[in-house]
């Protein structure tokens, strides 16, 4: 269309010229503007047209090339100073992770202005700052940064709070996560650390109904958050101590999820508050359920310290463990114990001597000096007893003061008593008075 258009205009100039030739006359022009009266040939005022159309044009390329010109130095002068922000900022990082905090928080702030990414300096700014305990400084960094990218409240909020937690100011944190939740409510890492904050702040109750959008949101592998589960359960048994009964027990209980009740670091916690409230034969029949279905050192050893009564049914089935655990000293302490307490002094006294041969422990030792003393009228026996239990309650485990231990105790028993065998891989033979 452009060349058209010249073609067009082109052409009736042409054809004007020609016209004008053949009829011989050049054309005159006459302009006139109030008094004043300009007259010249046609020929003349296109020359002039076309001198100030090239003055126009030559003076218009000059201006684009001057102008140019200050275009060209403005973006080299720009971009040097970007350089120099971006070079600084890179340096300040590096001075930042080894450790040189006061030169890494100034060389962040240099030529700061210049820099597209000043969000990133004034970030770690901050962190420098924090490391060398000027808070004050690393608030005002934070500050700056927002009013530089108004728009990154999270990443800004979340270098808070991370800070915040760093220097123990916990509730501070809390504070600001939770303003950062109420932005951005499925946050995953803003979930995480206000998991991590109600923990420190021991705020247990709170701590549990956020489990919920931990496990929605997949915040943290089945193991931690399972960990996180137990210690908010846990956290709260310890604060009803003060004012623990069994209703409140038992509701505390009643509260749990089932997958949560399962694990032994609470049910034993739980099994202890019991016991502490007298209710004894509750965490009896607890830990033996719990052990007839997952079998724990530390549960079978916290069911040996109880001294509990149960029926002779009961009394069976915990001596059918033996099958899968024939040399478990707390399981065979646990049912010497039970034993004395249905009055089954043989059967005590073969099971005391055979958790003895698994593993010497000082309360078996104290168990079966009593059972000697007082049932089976042994006392010889049975201060021998006391004496060893007193070698392992003073310390001394060592090899050949256990072994004189035996010896002594070996030779105090009965002429008719069949000897223990101590080989930890065969199950004792048991006699039964």
């Amino acid at each position: 269309m452009k060349y058209l258009v010249h073609f067009i205009i082109l052409s009736t100039l042409v054809a004007l010229a020609v016209l004008m030739y053949h009829e011989n006359d050049i054309g005159y022009i006459n302009v006139g503007l109030g008094q004043y009266q300009y007259s010249t040939t046609l020929l003349v005022l296109g020359a002039a047209l076309l001198a100030a159309s090239m003055i126009v044009y030559v003076l218009a390329r000059i201006s684009a090339a001057v102008a140019r010109l200050f275009a060209s130095l403005g973006r080299r002068n720009k971009k040097r100073l970007e350089d120099k922000s971006r070079n600084a900022l890179t340096q300040g990082l590096i001075e930042l992770a080894e450790g040189r905090f006061d030169s890494a928080e100034k060389m962040l702030l240099q030529r700061v202005d210049q820099n597209e990414s000043s969000l990133l300096n004034y970030l770690a700014a901050a962190r420098a700052a924090q490391q060398q305990g000027a808070h004050d400084r690393r608030d005002e960094y934070l500050r700056l940064a927002h009013l530089a990218t108004p728009t990154a409240d999270i990443a800004i909020g979340l270098t808070k709070a991370e800070l915040q937690l760093a220097h123990d100011q916990t509730e501070q944190a809390l504070a600001t996560l939770l303003h950062l939740s109420s932005i951005s409510p499925k946050h995953v890492y803003v979930l995480k650390l206000l998991a991590k904050t109600y923990r420190q702040l021991t705020d247990w109750q709170q701590l549990i109904e956020l489990v919920p959008e931990l496990k929605k949101y997949d915040v943290l592998p089945q193991d931690k958050l399972l960990n996180i589960e137990v210690a908010a359960w846990n956290g709260l048994l310890c604060e009803i101590t003060t004012r623990m009964s069994y209703e409140t027990l038992t509701e505390l209980w009643n509260e749990m999820p089932h997958h949560v009740k399962t694990q032994p670091e609470l049910l034993e916690h739980y099994a202890r508050s019991l016991v502490e409230i007298g209710a004894t034969g509750e965490a009896e029949k607890l830990l033996r359920s719990a052990l007839k279905n997952n079998w724990q050192d530390s549960t079978i050893q916290l069911y040996s310290e109880l001294d509990v009564l149960i029926s002779g049914k009961q009394f069976e089935a915990v001596e059918g463990w033996l099958n899968d655990h024939p040399c478990d000293a707390y399981l065979l302490l646990a049912l010497g114990k039970l034993a004395m307490g249905l009055t089954l002094w043989g059967k005590a006294r073969s099971y005391l001597e055979a958790s003895i041969s698994c593993k010497p422990l000082a309360e078996t030792y104290v168990r079966l000096a009593v059972l000697l003393e007082e049932h089976l009228d042994e006392p010889v026996a049975a201060q021998n007893a006391y004496r060893q239990g007193m070698h392992l309650l003073a310390g001394d485990y060592g090899s050949e003061a256990l072994i004189r231990a035996e010896n002594d105790f070996q030779r105090v028993l009965p002429a008719d008593y069949p000897a223990v065998d101590t080989s930890a891989d065969v199950r004792p033979e048991l006699k039964v008075v």
